[in-house]
């Protein structure tokens, strides 16, 4: 039997220096990713055909976790136009409608509004005035103007915009997780979909051995035994592929789960790109991970925060003052103006407070300093987790070659193999050993593929791309 596939070109691999990070993986064909017929004939119609990155877009815009996320920014935004409405005027206004169960007498004595000369006193006698039970209406209309606490409500403000801007912080951090999810689990399905074509030549191969020995048998140049041995390898290579065509199954219902739809929307995935060459300094890495990282964002709007809180708890040194303006109205009141209206000045200024407000200052302030070493260790926790994410991107590299190098020597030893137990100077062990071989060397050489995109996925996370 001749079996032959394309080979896939190996190109250099720049490795890393002191100053620069080039890893340059060209790779003209990834032959064992291609479609199959096993992919081409298991496929049905209404399957859609999903890229990466149409799962990618899915998953951002129908995802439930990153749905939360867009809200808590929106919560925040109605946050801050609450604390904006604190700046303007405030109107209050409120009737009382009441009705007397007693009567209300008022008494007033002999010259209670003083003695006049020609006059005399006012009452010139002890008066007494009787109301009787009635309804009454009072009425209250007041507006008042903060001033002094206008730049305590300003830092409130800010403190909300600060809020705002840590919570879209969590929403870049919720897209990446689940843009990072998407295409682990993406490469997931991929590697079974390997897994499933492999078996598919492998399977091949064993029904066209299982023929050749049978003839062999017919002729009496093996035993009966052989023939058992390759059924018993089509038997577990058939099992094999059943079971891999189950985990396949959850793994895209998982799959639809994540990208927010029906778990039995059907689809297919496309074979990942040849690997395309990363020119990057590990000193650019670590600059754009440190400008670009959510937890490291959230870090530094930590310290602002903090340090807001400082400013809004000295605030409170500050007297408040502010002026209203009232008018009152009562109906059916009797010896009272109907109406009265008044402007006022108010002020209030705790004194002395026995220490409260410089103790929660030096809370405070012990706060920013508990900010600042957050944001440091998370600055170095980035830091170590980008030059990992390189180290693993570059072993990944690395090891296609080696997958492909594996894969050549594989292929020509079963072809040699066959070769020679067709003329009879091989056992049909040694054939299906080499064959065991190749398939490992295949399914090798796909998942070093397939990891090399995987950590690739892992280090653009690491320097926080979107």
């Amino acid at each position: 039997m001749n079996r032959s596939s394309e080979k896939a070109t190996k190109r250099p691999l720049g490795i890393f220096s002191n100053t620069a990070f080039i890893l340059a993986i060209l790779i003209t064909t990834v032959t064992c990713l291609a479609p199959s017929s096993y992919g081409d004939d298991n496929h049905s119609e209404t399957e859609e055909v999903l890229t990466i990155d149409e799962a990618l877009e899915i998953a951002l815009a129908e995802n439930k976790r990153v749905e939360n996320a867009v809200l808590d920014v929106e919560k925040a935004e109605n946050t801050i136009k609450a604390a904006r409405t604190k700046l303007f005027p405030e109107f209050n206004f409120s009737l009382y409608e009441f009705h007397h169960f007693t009567n209300e007498d008022f008494t007033f004595k002999k010259g209670a509004f003083g003695t006049y000369p020609d006059i005399g006193p006012i009452p010139a006698q002890n008066t007494k005035i009787a109301t009787a039970p009635s309804f009454t209406t009072f009425m209250t209309a007041s507006v008042g103007q903060p001033i002094s606490q206008l730049y305590q409500i300003s830092l409130y403000v800010k403190q909300a915009e600060v809020e705002k801007a840590i919570s879209a912080e969590d929403l870049r951090s919720r897209r990446q997780e689940v843009a990072d999810t998407v295409k682990k689990e993406y490469y997931d399905i991929l590697k079974i979909q390997s897994g499933l074509e492999a078996l598919d030549e492998e399977i091949l191969f064993l029904k066209e051995l299982y023929i050749l020995v049978k003839r062999n048998l017919e002729l009496e140049r093996v035993l009966e035994t052989e023939l058992l041995d390759v059924e018993a390898l089509l038997a577990k290579a058939e099992y094999k592929e059943f079971v891999l065509k189950n985990d396949m199954a959850t793994l895209k219902e998982r799959f639809n789960f994540t990208l927010g739809r029906g778990i039995e929307t059907p689809f297919r995935v496309t074979p990942v790109p040849k690997a395309e060459p990363i020119i990057i300094s590990p000193e650019e890495a670590e600059e754009l991970a440190l400008d670009q990282r959510p937890e490291v964002r959230a870090a530094k709007l930590g310290i602002e925060y903090a340090e807001n809180e400082v400013k809004i708890e000295k605030s409170k040194y500050i007297p408040e003052v502010g002026v209203e303006l009232s008018y009152t109205a009562n109906f059916n009141i009797e010896l009272l103006p109907e109406n009265i209206a008044t402007i006022a000045l108010f002020a209030k200024w705790d004194v002395f407070d026995w220490g409260y407000k410089s103790n929660l200052i030096a809370k405070k302030k012990k706060s920013v300093l508990q900010a600042q070493n957050r944001l440091d260790e998370t600055e170095s926790d980035v830091l170590i987790d980008v030059n990992k994410k390189i180290r693993t991107l570059e072993q990944a590299a690395v090891y296609i070659g080696v997958a492909e190098t594996d894969q050549t020597a594989a292929r020509e030893k079963l072809r040699v193999t066959m070769n020679q137990y067709e003329q009879g100077t091989v056992l049909l062990q040694q054939v299906l050993e080499a064959e065991s071989e190749m398939a490992d060397a295949n399914n090798e050489y796909n998942q070093a593929v397939l990891d090399y995109w995987t950590a690739r996925a892992e280090l653009e996370r690491a320097i926080g791309e979107e």
